[in-house]
């Protein structure tokens, strides 16, 4: 069936903030295969990951306006059954960029918004050609979902469907809410970036011609 989960990593000054907002605790129990409980919780360097099994509870605007009040959020989701993933960047209250992935707007579909990374380019490239050698809009898989998975990997080093660090068992005082819109709804566009969508975009393409956009609305 493949992995449905939400996962934010947050700067160690935001840790405590992020335990206190969502009332978390240990429960004793550990694994080194991964995020295998419903609530996991792990440290990576300069951040405290936690990951939620089946739930995009984690994307939810306000929690992370919240958490960034204390420190920086990277935050991401994977529904693997229909493909989709985002990924987004908080701080001070505010989302600095995000990126996100929709089959149903098209395989090539991938939308952004914000200052992206400088690490946006490559990955975004690299995907696409992946996607162009495996046979395109015939092949049997979707490398482009990996966009914003690969993007989020590269600011914290974590990414569901690889070996990392030991997890411990959480939970939380109250159950998560679902979130209560799309972690992403910026400009999107066939098999390229929108104009307004970025700084890397501008400096990269801004003389580019024959590019589609429009904007992604509200789940």
């Amino acid at each position: 069936m493949g992995f449905s989960l939400s996962w934010v990593a947050v700067e160690t000054s935001a840790e405590k903030t992020l335990f206190t907002q969502l009332g978390l605790g240990t429960t004793g129990e550990s694994s080194d295969d991964g995020p295998e409980f419903e609530l996991s919780g792990a440290r990576l360097s300069g951040w405290y990951l936690l990951v939620a099994d089946h739930t995009d509870a984690l994307v939810d605007e306000q929690l992370l306006k919240t958490l960034s009040g204390s420190g920086r959020v990277i935050a991401a989701m994977v529904e693997e059954h229909v493909m989709f993933s985002s990924a987004e960047e908080w701080r001070n209250g505010e989302r600095v960029w995000g990126a996100i992935h929709v089959p149903d707007a098209g395989l090539y579909h991938i939308g952004v918004e914000g200052d992206l990374p400088e690490a946006y380019a490559a990955i975004h490239q690299r995907q696409f050609a992946e996607q162009e050698q495996d046979g395109g809009q015939k092949a049997g898989v979707d490398h482009i979902i990996d966009i914003p998975l690969e993007l989020a990997a590269a600011i914290t080093g974590f990414r569901h469907d690889r070996s990392g660090p030991p997890f411990q068992e959480l939970q939380a005082a109250h159950p998560l809410k679902e979130a209560k819109q799309r972690p992403i709804d910026g400009a999107s566009c066939n098999k390229g970036l929108d104009r307004k969508a970025s700084k890397w975009y501008q400096a990269q393409n801004a003389s580019r011609p024959g590019l589609f956009s429009r904007l992604f609305g509200k789940r």
